[in-house]
Order: structure tokens, then C-alpha cells, then sequence
């Protein structure tokens, strides 16, 4: 596993992340990928998968090696679906203050607490998907359907909608707005995150993968995004599709817009190396080019 950042503006990923105080619209929950606590689970180091106590597995803690081989990935025995009916229904979606409705296109939360593995569907015919139970008597089975309908076909990525509706008095427009989600062993480039507005327009930002992780890392990220990118007058609306043409194996626990970051930003991309901490940066929309304005002012 090895982590990533998105050129831009760049936020760090640092100890527990579980849903921020201004969420707005949630897709999926947070149930540290269904695993709550991990409370016996080991990670693919041979630790445990939360060795900070965590509430529910998140930023810092692991996912699951199954099968105890020493490794979190396609075909080593790792396929999980451990999604409520809910989630595999699209509908496992929260709402926060000011949000007066979530509508039908809000989509996304089948991707969410699932092994977006290539393995999936051998696993699937074999019942050797983690359903349930616990680590010393865990439950296989067939699990439900594979999101996009094709484990075995690349690329396995998710896609999220956000479509709400709001009250426009409780929100100020000159203050951003957060995408935040939590996610697993995201390491294979090329990879690219496209952003789709309420009016159509895309914007499509790189990934690039950074050595040094350990396999099978649960990490936080947040991107930057302006209020008009999200809102026209009481509606919201935002589509994010993943895309990483060559990752075989990856996790997401939930994704959400927020008025609050995730996690925190930091100056300098630069300084992220000297830091030595764990790295999850996502910058978008033009947050580069206000960082340019704010240091000329």
C-alpha cells in the first residue's frame, strides 16, 4: 500500500477521522467498512487492524488481512461484503443541518464497505466472501452483487453522486466546502479523481501514488471546493467518479461534503516529506490558484 496526493492544495491525513461536525450529506456510514472496532482482526503486518483503539477502524488503522497470509490484496483471499441491504439499495445516505432533503440521485453507497476486488467474483462462486460473524468465527459467503456488475473487468472504481436540497440562509457562499471520505489500500496509478457540477462542466485531477505505506492503510482525505461548485440557489449537486484503470484491490467506508474539513491542511506541499506522518492530499477547483493569490496579497 503506498499513499497518495493529488497535486494542489495539500491536506494531511493525521490520527482518528470519523465524520465531520458539518456534514452536510453522507453516502454510506461510518462503520469502519463494516468492520466496526476490528476487534480481532489482524492487519497484514500480523498487528491488529486498529492499534490505536479506535471507536471504528479509520485514518491510521487497517483493513483486514482475512485469511492471515501476510498480504490485503486481489486473489489472497481478502473479498468482503459487508454492506447492510441499505447500502447495496443506494440509499444508506445522512443528512446535517441545513439539508431540508436528500434526493433519488444522491447514489454511491454501494461502493462502500465492499472489496472493489477483481477476485470478487471468484470469490463470489467459491462462498469465500467475508459476510459477517467475527475474527475467531468469521462468516463466508456469496455476498451481494459486485457494484459495477463486472469484478473481474478493470477498472473496478466507484462513482458518488450528491443531489440535496438546502436551506440557502443557514450557509454563508464565501465560506468552501468539503469532500471528505475514508478509504483503503488505494495505491496503483495512474489514477484520477473527475469532479461534475450541478452545470455539467468536469474537472479531472491526477493521483499520484507515494511509496514508503504499509499494505492495506486506512487513510482520510479532504478536497477543497468552492460554494458555487456545489450549490445553485437551494440545490446541491455534486458527482465524483474514481477512476484507476489498473487497481485490482481497493475499500472506501464512506464519502462525504461537509463544511468542515476532514482533516487539516498544511502550508506547503513541500513540507508534507519533513513531516514524516502519513500522507492522504486531494486539492481541487481552483484551490491552487487562491493559494497563489493569498501569497501575493
Amino acid at each position: 500500500m503506498r499513499r497518495f496526493f493529488i497535486a494542489g492544495l495539500a491536506l494531511l491525513a493525521l490520527g482518528t477521522a470519523e465524520a465531520s461536525a458539518g456534514m452536510l450529506v453522507q453516502i454510506g456510514d461510518v462503520n469502519g467498512f463494516g468492520y466496526g472496532n476490528g476487534d480481532g482482526f489482524k492487519a497484514a503486518n500480523g498487528g491488529s487492524v486498529n492499534p490505536l483503539s479506535h471507536t471504528v477502524l479509520t485514518s491510521g488503522d487497517f483493513l483486514a488481512d482475512i485469511n492471515k497470509n501476510g498480504s490485503v490484496a486481489t486473489g489472497s483471499g481478502d473479498d468482503f461484503d459487508l454492506r447492510s441491504a441499505q447500502a447495496m439499495g443506494n440509499t444508506l445516505n445522512f443528512s446535517g443541518t441545513g439539508v431540508t432533503a436528500i434526493n433519488p440521485g444522491t447514489t454511491g453507497s454501494k461502493f462502500t464497505d465492499i472489496s472493489l476486488s477483481t477476485s470478487y467474483g471468484n470469490s463470489q462462486a467459491a462462498n469465500q466472501v467475508l459476510t459477517g460473524g467475527t475474527a475467531a468465527s468469521p462468516t463466508f459467503g456469496a455476498g451481494g452483487a459486485f457494484p459495477d456488475g463486472s469484478p473481474g473487468t478493470l477498472p473496478n472504481q466507484p462513482g458518488f453522486v450528491f443531489d440535496f436540497t438546502i436551506d440557502p440562509s443557514q450557509f454563508n457562499p464565501a465560506n468552501p466546502i468539503f469532500f471528505n471520505l475514508i478509504f483503503g489500500d488505494y495505491d496503483v496509478t495512474p489514477a484520477t479523481i473527475q469532479i461534475t457540477r450541478l452545470d455539467g462542466t468536469k474537472q479531472t485531477v491526477n493521483v499520484m501514488t507515494q511509496g514508503g505505506g504499509q499494505d492495506g492503510l486506512i487513510q482520510a482525505a479532504t478536497a477543497t471546493l468552492s460554494y458555487a461548485d456545489v450549490f445553485t440557489g437551494s440545490h446541491g449537486f455534486l458527482k465524483v467518479d474514481f477512476n484507476a484503470p489498473n487497481e485490482p484491490y481497493t475499500a472506501f467506508d464512506y464519502v462525504e461534503l461537509s463544511t468542515s474539513a476532514l482533516v487539516p491542511a498544511v502550508p506547503e506541499p513541500a513540507s508534507l516529506a519533513l513531516m514524516g506522518m502519513g500522507l492522504s492530499a486531494l486539492g481541487l477547483n481552483g484551490a491552487w490558484r487562491r493559494l497563489r493569490r493569498a501569497r501575493a496579497a
